[in-house]
């Protein structure tokens, strides 16, 4: 029969194996306050080893094993007033984690904002973007950029691109975007766009004409911000050459110098 141990030291927190239940137990706890389960049957105790099913408690082997010093518990559930007996049932960190109603809620947030993340990177952003083109080293340009202007003043930006292929690039793409497209108007382009420029907020698309083998073209971009005030803008460049025999032609990244990635200080 059951009967309350004295007084021990307990865990501050058990949990029930039972039914998973986390409380706080008192030295004469015995059930669980929410199944019942009696927390005191010897397979719980810290003593208790439960591959033999053997005491591991030297004064309760002492006291009531065989004459080997063996004391064996009779049954996984067996149950009995051990003066000995210190329940093992403190909860792990991820237990804990899991019971807190407010950690749980936060851990599912995270979880579906991490998917989420994942599923703009892996499948939205390349759909929006596109696919990735290799990169031509004999399709080069040239960005001038300057790094600063004073307040008022247009920012110019001129991109020269190299055909060092041996066959004609049917059109040339700039992709701009960055801070310096988002908080600007549509920039005047020299020379002509041979389609509208296609803007999608912080983002231009620019098609322009080709070049023939050894030839390059000159762009020159006009921006004037819409709000006059002292600003560090950013701006990323992407350039791409068309090549092959139309209708099926293929683009190749365009090598760039000095950097794709430049800021312009409006002082």
């Amino acid at each position: 029969m059951a009967q309350a141990p004295a007084p021990t030291k307990v865990s501050p927190l058990w949990r029930c194996p039972e039914c998973g239940h986390i409380f706080t137990p008192q030295p004469k706890t015995i059930r669980c306050p929410q199944c019942g389960e009696n927390l005191r049957k010897c397979r719980y105790c810290q003593y208790a080893d439960t591959a033999t099913w053997e005491c591991t408690n030297p004064r309760i082997r002492y006291t009531y094993g065989d004459e080997l010093g063996r004391f064996r518990i009779p049954e996984p559930d067996h149950v009995w007033a051990c003066p000995e007996n210190r329940p093992a049932l403190a909860p792990n960190p991820w237990q804990l984690f899991v019971a807190n109603p407010l950690l749980r809620a936060l851990g599912w947030g995270a979880g579906v904002a991490v998917g989420l993340l994942l599923l703009f990177r892996f499948a939205i952003l390349p759909w929006v973007r596109g696919p990735e083109v290799p990169e031509s080293a004999l399709l080069m340009g040239q960005a001038v950029v300057p790094s600063q202007v004073m307040l008022g003043e247009p920012i110019r930006l001129t991109v020269t691109l190299w055909n060092n292929e041996q066959a004609p690039v049917h059109q040339w793409l700039l992709v701009l975007e960055g801070s310096l497209v988002g908080n600007s108007e549509t920039p005047q382009i020299t020379p002509m766009p041979i389609t509208p420029v296609e803007r999608m907020k912080d983002r231009l698309r620019v098609f322009l004409p080709g070049s023939a083998p050894g030839q390059g073209m000159t762009v020159e971009l006009v921006f004037q911000p819409q709000e006059m005030k002292r600003w560090v803008y950013t701006l990323r460049l992407d350039a791409y050459g068309y090549l092959g025999v139309p209708p099926q032609l293929t683009a190749y990244r365009v090598f760039i110098t000095p950097s794709r990635k430049v800021q312009v200080q409006v002082r």
